[in-house]
């Protein structure tokens, strides 16, 4: 038996001609492709039309408007719309229409399997084309299978005193995820699940230092899992600043072998601390949108099966990721597309995605007003759209070498754009040598370094 069924598709549309309220129901199923006879697919937009004109479809207005607009005869004849008609069983019909969108959807499935085979056959079309394709097929089958989202208020009631319960108990109205930056943390009560957030700095500003301090914040002071996509450094590397963070230890002396006995239980203890987090790392020299998507859904599959969530994923940088099916088109849609990639991740796992980006050189060419703004993110249009959060760093110091001494170590974050509350700034302190921000709060304590790093 073949992926479709006459009968089938004329009960649906013989329930539908002899209680027309049926269609409210089941054009949440089934869209007019669904069905595989055109003949029936006539009849089915012909009742959807009169329902937009506000009339109800019986069978006889369903014949006269199939007659005016000379398709009847394409649709059998009148004889054929009673015949239909007399098929109805309104009781099955929402069945039958999801089996009709069942076969729909393995149609659908079937033809892009044989268009993915003529592409790997074809040795001149690009591997990364293939995959990025048919990873493109599934998703098509799955959203169309998932598609129908539309709620009634009644519905999210629960939901919504949970999370009215949530804000209630929430420290500080932090209803999201907890940075343990508290200035950063106030404007943005935690990142929520689902947001994509740019974090966008000139080099040597320290980007990559402060995605990592909210990496190591939320997995070790927040037990959530973090994952940490690093296209420049090694994992070596990032552990050696984590570590140097977390015991608040000199990273440049440590590199060079300097340890005495105190600093060396301090590292063992970071690591110690380290090692019970659920921190991962992916230190690929080369990340496509395609890798990235499958090895972030992976980790969290793998989580789920434990019971636990992933907390937040962090891509340092945005521009050095590629995406080979997009290439072709030029730069900006490349980078386009992978901005794309990173918010429908987001959604899909539900979680907070950081992307750490590079800014353009022009902000250096300002002169007396250096501070960033939303076009200085290298190839910004898509990047800026597709953004809920944008954070620069601004340090004072790496402009204006008359800088007062008790503003040198300071950096400015600026939440220039925030898609769903305020914006605004604050500053933090920055120990270069240590790889660390801090509230100034927090440094302005009698010990050089705060408590829980001691």
């Amino acid at each position: 038996m073949g992926l479709f069924d006459s009968e089938t598709e004329q009960i649906v549309l013989g329930s539908i001609l002899q209680s027309p309220d049926l269609f409210h129901e089941i054009s949440q199923v089934l869209r007019e492709e669904d069905f595989y006879f055109e003949p029936h697919r006539i009849i089915y937009e012909t009742i959807a039309e009169e329902f937009d004109k506000q009339n109800t479809p019986d069978v006889m207005l369903v014949i006269s408007s199939l007659k005016n607009k000379e398709l009847l005869e394409k649709t059998g004849n009148r004889s054929a719309i009673m015949e239909i008609a007399s098929l109805g069983s309104p009781v099955s019909a929402i069945s039958y229409a999801r089996q009709i969108k069942e076969y729909s959807l393995r149609r659908g499935f079937l033809t892009a399997i044989k268009e993915m085979e003529r592409d790997i056959q074809d040795k001149q079309t690009d591997l990364d084309t293939v995959l990025s394709e048919a990873e493109k097929a599934v998703s098509t089958v799955s959203n169309r299978h998932t598609q129908y989202n539309i709620r009634h208020i009644r519905e999210v009631k629960d939901e919504f005193l949970l999370f009215l319960q949530k804000l209630k108990e929430s420290k500080g109205g932090i209803t999201g995820l907890q940075t343990f930056f508290a200035k950063l943390d106030q404007i943005t009560t935690g990142f929520k699940g689902g947001q994509l957030i740019v974090l966008a700095a000139r080099p040597g500003a320290g980007k990559t230092t402060l995605g990592l301090n909210i990496a190591q914040n939320v997995a070790i002071r927040g037990g959530e899992p973090v994952l940490v996509f690093s296209l420049e450094m090694t994992r070596l590397e990032l552990l050696l600043r984590i570590v140097c963070a977390d015991a608040y230890l000199d990273s440049g002396k440590i590199q060079r072998g300097f340890i005495n006995d105190k600093e060396a239980d301090k590292i063992l203890e970071s690591v110690q601390r380290i090692n019970g987090s659920e921190l991962y790392i992916d230190d690929s020299a080369e990340l496509t949108s395609w890798d990235f998507r499958q090895r972030s859904r992976r980790l969290s599959n793998q989580l789920i099966a434990r019971n636990k969530k992933l907390g937040l994923i962090i891509v340092d940088y945005l521009q050095l990721m590629t995406d080979k099916s997009r290439n072709s088109d030029g730069r900006q849609m490349e980078v386009a597309n992978i901005s794309r990639s990173l918010k429908m991740i987001a959604k899909e796992l539900d979680v907070p995605i950081i992307a750490v980006s590079q800014m353009n050189r022009s902000i250096e060419q300002r002169g007396k007003d250096p501070r960033p703004q939303l076009s200085d993110i290298r190839e910004s249009g898509a990047i800026e759209q597709d953004a809920d959060i944008v954070m620069f760093i601004h340090r004072e110091d790496m402009f204006n070498k008359d800088i007062p001494p008790e503003l040198a170590g300071q950096a400015e974050v600026i939440i220039a754009k925030h898609r769903a509350g305020a914006q605004g700034s604050f500053k933090l302190a920055f120990v270069k040598e240590k790889n660390l921000f801090m509230d100034l709060e927090t440094i302005d304590e009698p010990s050089d370094a705060p408590s829980e790093y001691i």
